[in-house]
């Protein structure tokens, strides 16, 4: 920054703060310090801001200050934003577009464009704009505006996925793709997402040109499972193929209903750089696991840093819900989370546990354990006896239900009493605060 720059700046500063008549006048700061200033701001305030004025307009046709991209698809996003695209949109490099259809969006005024078609708006200016060097690109809940299209000429969730396929078939590095959707849209939308076909078509498109640069692929509820279990995609090798084919993948994000064996077997043949596979348990299973101990050990030859994350959080509680069915043996479990929420039994809460102990003392570091069942102090024993063979465990996070201060205190000294004679070499937390 030149030496007369820093004299107007500090010119400026000293008339606003000496509280003199004169105002100083915004629009003659230096170029340098609304570009950087510009930079802060979202998308939104951007638009205002180069509304404002030509000398802010001009550093705000900087692309770099456009690099970055953060939208909200919704009923309440500034439509000046996304038509504004037309002339960043070349610009971006990174771009998160969350679509959150409001709970009432379908019955708000009809003249109102819905926001299926801003997204579709949003997707056609990106392609327009020609942009082929996307580095980041996360557009998540896409599902929840699936119903929203019921309005009157409002464009459908199909002609969507297909201007979708299209930008992602322009993309020439692309490192980072989230398609994944919320388990609270799933919940309020039913389990909807797009087809097999289009979910394949999507990830065919990505992997045309992104093959060899994508190192994140995020695809949790993308697809709508028909059955419960087993789900059609066991029978489609094209959409193992489709994952498999990104040959540089370090981080896996998927829904437990795509994981089987032929797919762990594919990405053992085909990648050797994946480092992290995130598995998200929507529903309770009911059968054996679609993976088996021999697949899983393929895949730790072929991917020696591999660690697997479970975040188990059913749509519906189920009492009789078993989670040692999905955590098979071998896999390198390194994290789980589960809200096993109120409808549980207290024998299924030992059982996991024990399978914990039993199978992954070598791997296993965090547990996260949700539930507004009450816990005896028996249970609470047996849990600490079958941990104590996981030596590598750092943090065991319990959240129980205490309505009342006494009921946090019973539960804090029973898990102390129960320390002292099964003592774990990990931190312990009830409900975010440290038990010692």
């Amino acid at each position: 920054m030149s030496l007369f720059s820093i004299k107007r700046i500090k010119r400026a500063a000293a008339e606003f703060v000496g509280g003199g008549t004169k105002q100083p006048d915004w629009s003659q700061l230096p170029f340098e310090v609304l570009l950087h200033v510009f930079r802060y701001l979202s998308n939104r305030d951007k638009v205002h801001a180069a509304l404002t004025c030509k000398s802010w307009l001009r550093p705000l046709s900087v692309p770099s200050v456009w690099e970055t991209g953060d939208f909200n698809i919704d009923s309440e996003s500034d439509d000046k934003a996304i038509r504004f695209m037309k002339k960043v949109g070349r610009s971006l490099r990174h771009i998160r577009a969350d679509c959150r259809a409001g709970e009432y969006d379908v019955w708000a005024n009809r003249s109102r464009a819905s926001c299926t078609d801003k997204l579709y708006q949003f997707l056609a200016n990106l392609l327009n704009s020609r942009n082929h060097q996307i580095w980041t690109f996360r557009l998540t809940n896409i599902c929840s505006l699936e119903n929203d299209g019921i309005r009157a000429k409002s464009r459908s969730f199909s002609e969507v996925a297909q201007l979708l396929a299209k930008v992602l078939y322009d993309q020439q590095q692309l490192r980072v793709l989230d398609l994944s959707n919320s388990q609270k849209s799933v919940k309020h939308r039913g389990y909807a997402g797009f087809t097999v076909h289009e979910g394949m078509k999507l990830l065919n498109a990505a992997s045309k040109n992104c093959a060899n640069t994508l190192r994140k692929l995020a695809i949790s509820r993308l697809v709508r499972l028909i059955d419960i279990y087993p789900n059609d995609l066991s029978f489609l090798p094209q959409f193992r193929s489709a994952i498999a084919g990104f040959s540089k993948l370090s981080d896996l994000d998927l829904s437990y209903g795509y994981l089987e064996d032929d797919l762990l077997l594919s990405l053992a043949r085909t990648t050797t750089s994946l480092k992290v596979i995130t598995v998200r348990v929507d529903k309770p299973p009911y059968f054996e696991s679609s993976t088996t101990p021999t697949a899983w050990e393929n895949l730790t030859a072929a991917c020696p840093e591999l660690i697997v994350i479970f975040f188990i959080k059913p749509i519906t509680e189920s009492y009789f819900q078993d989670t040692t069915l999905m955590l098979t043996p071998s896999m390198p479990l390194y994290q789980v989370k589960w809200k096993a929420g109120s409808v549980i039994a207290i024998e299924n809460i030992e059982k996991f546990f024990q399978h914990m102990g039993q199978n992954f003392q070598e791997t296993l570091q965090h547990i996260d354990l949700q539930t507004d069942v009450g816990l005896d102090k028996e249970c609470i024993d047996a849990m600490f006896k079958s941990l104590q063979p996981c030596t590598y465990l750092d943090t065991l996070s319990l959240y129980l239900d205490c309505d009342l201060s006494d009921d946090e205190e019973m539960y804090t000294t029973a898990i102390r009493d129960v320390m002292t004679r099964c003592p774990l070499s990990c931190d312990v937390t009830l409900n975010g605060q440290a038990v010692k």
